[in-house]
Parts: C-alpha cells; sequence; structure tokens
C-alpha cells in the first residue's frame, strides 16, 4: 500500500459524509456538536486525513438521518475501490465537492448547463 496519502476509500467515505452533511443543510460545526467533536475533526474525517471508526459512523449516520449501509453503498457508487495506484476516481478529487456545491447553488438552468460545458470543453483542451 502506498503511504503517500490519504487512502481513497477513507476519502470516499469522507466525501459520501460531506454530501450527505450538505443535502441535509448541516454546518460542520453541527455535525461536530451533533456527534461530539470539533468541525476541525469533522474536516479530517470528509478529507480522509483521519480515519472514521465504526462507532464514529453510526453516530454519523444517526445525525445525518441514514443508515451506516447508505454510506457504504455511497462509497462503492463513488467507484472507490481498493486500489491505488492509475487514475484518481473523478469524485474523490478534493476540489469536486466544492465544485459540486457552487454548481447546486447556480439557480438557473442554463446557467448550470453553461458552466458544464465550459467544464467540458477545458477538460477536453487539457
Amino acid at each position: 500500500m502506498d503511504d503517500s496519502g490519504p487512502d481513497r476509500l477513507d476519502q470516499a467515505l469522507g466525501l459520501a459524509i460531506r454530501l450527505r452533511r450538505h443535502a441535509k443543510g448541516l454546518s460542520q460545526s453541527g455535525l461536530g456538536d451533533a456527534i461530539g467533536v470539533s468541525f476541525q475533526q469533522i474536516q479530517k474525517y470528509e478529507r480522509g486525513t483521519n480515519r472514521v471508526s465504526f462507532s464514529t459512523m453510526v453516530r454519523i449516520c444517526d445525525a445525518l438521518g441514514c443508515h451506516v449501509s447508505d454510506l457504504v453503498a455511497e462509497v462503492e457508487q463513488l467507484g472507490a475501490s481498493g486500489k491505488r495506484g492509475g487514475g484518481h476516481e473523478p469524485l474523490t478529487q478534493p476540489e469536486a465537492a466544492p465544485l459540486l456545491e457552487a454548481l447546486a447553488q447556480i439557480k438557473s438552468p442554463g446557467v448550470r448547463r453553461a458552466v458544464l460545458e465550459l467544464a467540458r470543453s477545458l477538460a477536453r483542451e487539457s
């Protein structure tokens, strides 16, 4: 196993937590308060830099109104196989969640489509 950074599974779990937290309209501080940790700890969980223990995952799921199996299924959907190296899964990239959050805040469907087309155009050029 490569020790050059957080494990991709931990990153995928963190992203699943972050996406659920945002969907619930909960801040990092709010989630931290609900499970008895600081918002900084929530940041570390969401980045995958600190691993989430099973007991903490259960508390997080209680606070987010979901089951542990829901988060595990989301990790599988994010395509985070246990393999390291090779191409990075798109949703585990650090920029993915903030980009999705910003896109979701755009009210106009036409503007959202324009942003998507811009991103696709930039991707083709690189």
